[in-house]
């Protein structure tokens, strides 16, 4: 369609809700990073990173990278995994966790996701429904909160007691919560 000599003009904005800076350790950090004062001369001591290639505390066991290769090599697993977990993943994950509780897991109980921003999405996507609303720990993990947006629902905090090791303040949970929690 010819609208003249200008250059048709996209409606396109982002999410004005949510910050990337927000919703992600990493730029969490960057955002502290960019304010810390250049003229202090005290050493900052990055505790937000757990890169074993700059950080040798952080690497693993030999076993793991040389059980990741043998995988590899074998052919049988190159290809996506299904949607919630390899079988046998899911059946070592479910013994592993059953050692403490009073009863068994089945591997159908677990559902391994590639890390704790997929499973926040799994988790809010099945838990939202028109009008509901999600109690959410203040302090917490800024994903929660992108994720709680994207997926229209409201937010409510509740406080955590510092205190008392950061124990949730179920006052402020019984205050929160509501028929559509």
């Amino acid at each position: 369609m010819d609208n003249g000599d200008r250059p048709k003009k996209w409606g396109f904005q982002g999410n004005a809700e949510l910050n990337a800076s927000s919703i992600s350790v990493r730029g969490v950090l960057n955002l502290v990073y960019a304010n810390l004062d250049k003229d202090d001369k005290q050493p900052t001591i990055p505790l937000g990173r757990a890169d074993p290639t700059e950080f040798p505390s952080y690497q693993t066991t030999r076993l793991a990278p040389d059980a990741v290769a043998k995988a590899a090599f074998s052919y049988n697993f190159n290809c996506y995994a299904p949607t919630g977990g390899v079988a046998e993943a899911r059946r070592a994950v479910a013994k592993h966790l059953s050692k403490d509780f009073p009863y068994q897991l089945s591997p159908d109980d677990v559902y391994i996701t590639v890390g704790c921003t997929q499973a926040i999405e799994v988790v809010v996507s099945v838990l939202a429904r028109p009008n509901a609303n999600i109690l959410l720990p203040k302090p917490g993990y800024p994903h929660y909160e992108a994720r709680t947006s994207c997926s229209n629902l409201e937010a409510r905090h509740f406080d955590l007691i510092p205190e008392r090791g950061w124990e949730v303040d179920l006052d402020s949970v019984e205050a929160l919560a509501d028929e559509n929690t």
